[in-house]
């Protein structure tokens, strides 16, 4: 996968524009009928939208695109309960120029509804160690935060001390010195 281009529109949003490549693309059988590789590669492009708390991801492939067109869209968005989201999965396969095509466009369906739970388990895995992340700098804040606290509380009460200190030093001197008129 190679990220072509990425920006930050005036509306915040998050656009990238990347090249992935996949493998698993038609069955092996297949590959070997038509004499291709099992990797196919595909454009795509996304937009994060973070005031609408949106995802859009879509997809157009470039492998076999004299054979097939497969334009897919994922839109992810925030579920009613606020601690889910809901994924909506839209595909339009077209196949032309080959005998067996409802076959092959079925085929491929089926291999795009597969391929929706692993994207979906890819998701909540990279949630997942994001949840890390942000629970182990969390945790990080909170302890800089004590030591620094007690490192101030420390520094505080040394000055405080030094500073009881520093205001008798003015008597000590003053109970100290005797004043002789000079002649």
């Amino acid at each position: 996968m190679d990220v072509l281009e990425r920006h930050v529109d005036e509306e915040g949003r998050l656009h990238t524009t990347r090249l992935v490549g996949t493998e698993g693309l038609l069955p092996a059988w297949v590959c070997n009928m038509i004499g291709m590789s099992n990797l196919g590669y595909a454009y795509e492009h996304s937009v994060v939208d973070p005031v609408k708390k949106t995802m859009i991801i879509g997809s157009r492939n470039m492998t076999l695109s004299g054979f097939v067109d497969v334009e897919e869209t994922l839109t992810y968005t925030q579920h009613e309960d606020n601690d889910k989201t809901k994924l909506t999965q839209d595909a339009v396969i077209k196949v032309f120029g080959i005998s067996f095509k409802d076959y092959l466009e079925g085929l491929i369906k089926s291999t795009m509804a597969s391929n929706a739970s692993k994207g979906r388990q890819a998701m909540e895995m990279v949630i997942g160690k994001i949840n890390k992340e942000v629970q182990d700098f969390a945790t990080n804040i909170e302890q800089a935060t004590s030591r620094l606290n007690s490192e101030f509380e420390q520094a505080t009460s040394r000055f405080n001390t030094e500073l009881e200190q520093a205001s008798l030093l003015p008597q000590a001197f003053c109970e100290g010195s005797t004043s002789s008129p000079s002649s």
